[in-house]
């Protein structure tokens, strides 16, 4: 480990607080910024949350969820025709092709429009769901949030921004 990196890093203040007041010239702040990335590659346990949580770099461990994983496969492929098939959804996003994923979200929300937006910058096909006239369908999966999102091998409850999204794909 560099003494001195791990010194700044540790240090309390202005350091710590983003360099502020050290008066560094951009070739110092350069070097500093450097001598900080080399370090935190070195030592990637520095950035390990506290409890040494996952990060989401990491294999998620399921340790007692392979039931409820289970579940949610069977629940669907037993609605995968309902989920992604073109009866009753508003296609977002590619005309063409398999859809990514089914997403309930009223249409003409702020989520329906980020959904079409994601979809159209990745080439990819969204079945979006009325939660309204879908009702039924969300709950026979179990879903009682909205936005939910059903992918091929996993639901998600809740908001995802298209970073995470991205996560999910194939």
């Amino acid at each position: 480990m560099r003494p001195l990196a791990l010194a700044l890093c540790l240090a309390p203040g202005p350091v710590a607080a983003g360099a502020e007041g050290l008066d560094l010239s951009p070739a110092d702040r350069a070097a500093f910024g450097a001598e900080i990335r080399a370090l935190l590659l070195d030592e990637p346990e520095l950035v390990r949350p506290i409890g040494g949580a996952v990060l989401p770099a990491d294999p998620v461990p399921t340790p007692g969820y392979d039931d409820e994983i289970a579940a949610d496969l069977e629940l669907i492929a037993a609605h995968a025709t309902a989920l992604f098939g073109p009866d009753g959804a508003i296609r977002l996003g590619a005309a063409d092709g398999p859809v990514a994923f089914a997403s309930f979200a009223a249409p003409g929300s702020d989520t329906a429009a980020m959904l079409d937006d994601y979809a159209r910058s990745r080439g990819i096909a969204i079945a979006l769901r009325d939660p309204a006239t879908h009702g039924a369908l969300m709950e026979a999966l179990g879903l009682d949030t909205v936005p939910s999102h059903v992918f091929a091998d996993l639901m998600v409850r809740g908001d995802v921004p298209p970073i995470v999204l991205d996560r999910y794909l194939p």
